[in-house]
């Protein structure tokens, strides 16, 4: 009967695969086999896998094969080949030579073919062998070991000039910078860093990562790669860079190294606009405030539109070239009998015109303006930096409790200093909030209308009128503003305030579509107060 064999392939880096070495030890490997009359299995491959700290072993084809092993499904008298011992093991002498003679204690040979030896459970009570396969294994570890250190010292005297600043760690950088010449500084790309400059602003703005890569693509700006368009899955990918801001974090095979450094890049964007950014992009990932909004079209009223005959929420509709409010029950033959349709631009002209006069959202407070928005903005921003710094005190009292000697005291202060800052940002947040909630939902609102809502009188671009109304919804949500529509007219109720009133009527709705007759509204609804309040559920 055949003897079943094993080759057994192993790379620390996936680059050694364009060197001869696998062609190398597939051709030794099946040699051997053909010589030896063995059917061989050459599927055992471990690629870009190091052996030095035993990673082929706890994971990828070895581990499999020592699992088969275990479990009796190799078969006594199969034979492991081998280049060597170290494509095997590089670990210390003791937990390489516990791998090695576990796969000899279970009945399987091992062949290394680079020294022509061959180990059995009983060969190696030899000590000639045993003290061969010893040597060979201590060697194996002492070069990874030593190259190890030169790494090492190598990678920290890099990092070292690196915080210095008088040498980049490697070549590579984001695509809005360049290496200089002399390989000793980062140099700007001033068109790129203005596109992302702008990325982040209409972040901060409330425009999410579809819409930005859209209106880039739209505009016909070049991307900073071979891709012949913009995508959002890397709009966001530069949202949350913080080289943007100058900062580097080393990696090694993908993983972080060491501490993030600082200043390592030029910086293109204010820490403070970064932080808003980030801000930003959670709150859009909030589900309450998630929806689906067209490229071109938002809803001023999204999610606050009920009908007051069913409870259901009034839709919007799009009904050729426009777009109509109606009773969602109603449209989906859910038992309402609301039939009553109301045109949308109707609607938002009446009540930009009514809740700017009824509830006086233009009206700002002296030298108050933008004072909400700007302490929510402050307060994000410092909890963006609160959480960066309880990293660094977990990572630091991690350096602390493992350093000693003259390391000890850095690393002491340094878990200090984080310590203190991260007790001060605390300090900052507490004193920010206990400002913040002086102020009223009215007057939060009124801070961020004066800002936007006469833009959207006279702005013609799609886009753009996209944008405000989805800032202005959210202000309107966060006053409380729900819209009751029934066949007779449609109500607005502020729970903030508790005010209430008709704000359209189908007999002035027409009048609506003819801007020099808007001023009428007011006269044509004299009267309506009493109505209003026999209106159920609205009081």
């Amino acid at each position: 009967m055949q003897k079943k064999a094993y080759s057994y392939i192993r790379f620390s880096t996936p680059q050694q695969l364009k060197g001869d070495s696998l062609r190398r030890q597939l051709e030794t490997s099946r040699a051997y086999a053909e010589a030896h009359n063995m059917i061989l299995d050459d599927s055992l491959r471990d690629i870009g896998i190091s052996a030095f700290k035993g990673k082929n072993a706890t994971e990828g084809a070895l581990k499999k094969f020592i699992e088969l092993v275990e479990a009796g499904r190799i078969e006594k008298g199969s034979v492991l080949i081998l280049e060597s011992l170290d494509r095997l093991s590089r670990q210390q002498v003791f937990s390489a030579l516990g791998l090695f003679s576990s796969i000899l204690s279970a009945g399987v040979e091992i062949v290394t073919l680079a020294d022509n030896q061959h180990y059995t459970a009983e060969s190696i009570n030899d000590v000639g062998q045993l003290m061969f396969s010893l040597i060979s294994m201590s060697r194996s570890h002492e070069e990874s070991a030593v190259k190890s250190k030169r790494l090492a010292a190598s990678w920290e005297n890099r990092r070292r000039l690196a915080v210095e600043g008088r040498r980049p760690m490697t070549g590579q950088c984001p695509k809005w910078l360049r290496l200089f010449d002399d390989k000793t500084h980062f140099e700007v790309i001033e068109e790129r860093a203005d596109i992302v400059r702008k990325i982040f602003e209409q972040s901060v703005a409330g425009t999410g990562q579809r819409k930005i890569a859209a209106k880039l693509n739209e505009a016909g700006v070049p991307t900073f790669s071979r891709g012949d368009m913009w995508h959002s899955s890397y709009i966001a990918k530069i949202v949350r860079s913080k080289s943007v801001i100058g900062e580097y974090q080393p990696k090694q095979k993908g993983e972080p190294v060491g501490e993030p450094i600082a200043n390592y890049y030029p910086v293109i964007v204010s820490e403070d606009m970064f932080c808003k950014a980030q801000s930003a992009r959670v709150s859009r990932m909030n589900p309450s405030s998630a929806g689906r909004k067209g490229l071109k079209f938002s809803n001023l009223f999204s999610g606050l539109c009920k009908c007051l005959e069913c409870g259901a929420t009034y839709r919007l509709i799009k009904n050729g070239r426009s777009h109509m409010f109606r009773c969602n029950d109603n449209y989906m033959s859910n038992g309402c009998e609301c039939d009553k349709r109301w045109r949308y631009h109707d609607v938002e002209n009446a009540a930009l015109l009514m809740l700017s006069e009824k509830i006086d959202w233009f009206s700002a407070l002296g030298g108050q303006t933008n004072s909400k928005q700007r302490l929510e903005l402050d307060i994000a921003s410092l909890r963006v930096k609160l959480a960066d710094t309880e990293k660094q005190v977990s990572r630091f009292a991690e350096l602390f409790s493992m350093a000693d000697g003259a390391m000890m005291t850095d690393a002491r202060t340094r878990y200090m200093k984080a310590m203190q800052v991260a007790d001060d940002l605390r300090h900052d947040i507490e004193l920010k909030e206990a400002e913040l909630r002086t102020f009223t939902p009215v007057q939060h609102n009124v801070d961020r209308l004066n800002r936007i809502i006469f833009e959207l009188g006279s702005e013609t671009d799609v886009h753009k009128l996209y944008e405000l109304r989805a800032q202005i919804n959210g202000i309107f949500r966060d006053a409380g503003l729900l819209l009751y529509f029934n066949r007779h007219g449609v109500y607005y109720y502020v729970k903030t305030t508790g005010q209430k009133d008709i704000l359209l009527t189908d007999e002035h709705q027409d009048m609506l579509s003819m801007a020099a007759e808007l001023d009428m509204l007011n006269h044509a609804m004299e009267g309506m107060d009493a109505y209003i309040e026999e209106v159920k559920g609205l009081e």
